[in-house]
């Protein structure tokens, strides 16, 4: 079994590229890579991961809720990525370097952006969602984090905003190990539970957007399933 150095960042708002990004195997982007998603920012984008490539064995993102682009135009945006060498998840799996890997860009409803799950369906769309997740994923990277992990806002312990029903899905997972997202930005940090670690990689602040949180560093197993 190979270990894997993964490094983390998430909500770069096009603005990641004074950040200083760690060498290692694989680098994941768990969403909002943009402020409002347009062509223009998109391809920036794109092409600040495609330039760090050389230095990984794979890139691996998500879109956010502020990629709007990405859910008005998903399989050219994929394309987009795929020619700066960049893997962009939208609710597919992904083998890399035998881990098994799972992207989605949802979260629950967060004022008028892309990717919402709608608030008068009971959940409906968001138990569909997280029900197509392989139960055999190692690596689940989500923009918006689970129910009551990393994702308290500024107004305090009442305000998480966390995916009650992605929380459920996670629980599921016998073999995951690490569940990476971003979105809520002041609630960055790592928490472990059990033997999954989960990580809020977001890179910027809430206050200015400005890319102060550094990269989040971690080791993941890959097993072989041959």
């Amino acid at each position: 079994m190979a270990s894997l150095h993964c490094v983390a960042i998430s909500d770069t708002h096009n603005r990641a590229e004074q950040v200083r990004i760690p060498d290692g195997h694989l680098l994941l982007h768990g969403g909002d890579l943009t402020m409002q998603g347009s062509p223009a920012e998109l391809e920036r984008a794109a092409r600040w991961l495609g330039t760090l490539r050389h230095r990984f064995r794979a890139v691996v993102a998500i879109p956010g809720n502020h990629d709007f682009g990405i859910e008005t135009s998903p399989q050219a945006n994929v394309d987009l990525f795929r020619e700066h060498g960049v893997d962009l998840l939208i609710d597919a799996p992904l083998i890399v370097e035998g881990l098994r890997v799972y992207g989605s860009p949802w979260q629950p409803w967060f004022y008028d952006w892309a990717y919402n799950f709608p608030r008068d369906d009971d959940g409906a769309l968001a138990r569909s969602t997280w029900a197509a997740i392989p139960p055999d994923t190692e690596l689940l990277i989500t923009h918006g984090p689970p129910h009551g992990i990393l994702d308290k806002t500024f107004g305090g312990e009442d305000t998480r905003v966390g995916c009650p029903y992605l929380l459920d899905a996670v629980r599921n997972l016998a073999r995951l190990q690490v569940h990476l997202f971003g979105h809520i930005h002041e609630a960055y940090g790592q928490e472990r539970r059990g033997d999954t670690l989960f990580v809020n990689a977001s890179t910027c602040d809430r206050e200015r957007y400005a890319p102060v949180q550094p990269p989040i560093e971690f080791d993941l197993t890959a097993p072989d399933h041959a």
